[in-house]
């Protein structure tokens, strides 16, 4: 006996790609085969993030080969700015987006689309980090850095953790995003937090990267995600509250440019 899949009306899947020449194919043909699954309506699109190695000439390759493959390219703005293509390039009732490095797998989105009845957004969180216990500390720390300068709600498991599905009319509500950077996932689960959006959470595995390079954690990326932070208090939150994030910004740069002489 096999589980009935809950098919949705229509669905958008993604994929931010930086220099991932090794993983876009095998990650599209994946999401083409699941989609088919769960989805009457379906594309699944590859932003090209400014890649310097084949992504670009992989996915467009895709694209003639499956109709149902779209391919958007832009100069290197960052994850943030690569989210921010998918969303606005994205035109089904659904969408999901998870990264093009095959750390996850994508068969269980199945699990996120029978929750798709009940909640508008529907977010993974990494059960065992595959990166080790390094970044499951750094990972915490983000989550304690958010509550303490945006308000954070501790409830949510996994900030940045590449799985998500979401409904058009979330994906409405907290646009515009500002975020170029690594702090997208939190603004945007911060506005559909303060919109009161009806979410859940459910575990998925994590897995080693087979090909490529990482960046989520160089220096250059943790440092304009301190600033992402106070530039999002600046526009969530009021004056007064403007003016201590300034402050404490000012403190933080000053204590940073010590840090890197």
């Amino acid at each position: 006996m096999t589980n009935k899949i809950t098919k949705l009306p229509s669905l958008s899947i993604f994929f931010p790609a930086y220099n991932e020449a090794g993983n876009i194919e095998e990650s599209v043909l994946q999401a083409l085969t699941m989609a088919q699954r769960v989805a009457d309506q379906y594309e699944v699109i590859v932003v090209n993030d400014g890649s310097q190695d084949a992504t670009l000439s992989v996915a467009r390759r895709l694209a003639r080969q499956h109709k149902n493959v779209k391919v958007v390219s832009q100069k290197n703005t960052g994850y943030g700015g690569a989210l921010k293509k998918g969303f606005n390039t994205s035109r089904y009732e659904w969408v999901f987006f998870t990264d093009a490095d095959l750390q996850f797998d994508i068969t269980e989105l199945a699990h996120f689309v029978k929750k798709a009845k009940r909640y508008q957004l529907i977010l993974g969180y990494r059960k065992i980090r595959a990166e080790g216990w390094k970044r499951q500390v750094f990972a915490d720390l983000l989550r304690i850095w958010n509550r303490i300068f945006l308000g954070f709600p501790f409830q949510i498991k996994d900030i940045d953790c590449a799985f998500k599905l979401i409904h058009r009319s979330v994906v409405e509500k907290v646009s515009p995003l500002l975020s170029n950077g690594a702090m997208v996932s939190t603004e945007l689960l911060l506005k559909a937090h303060l919109a009161k959006v009806k979410y859940c959470q459910i575990g998925v595995a994590h897995y080693q990267r087979s090909s490529g390079q990482p960046s989520g954690n160089e220096v250059k990326v943790i440092l304009r995600a301190v600033l992402d932070t106070f530039h999002l208090q600046s526009r969530l939150f009021s004056h007064r509250a403007y003016q201590r994030i300034q402050a404490q910004k000012a403190m933080l740069v000053s204590a940073l440019a010590l840090y890197t002489k």
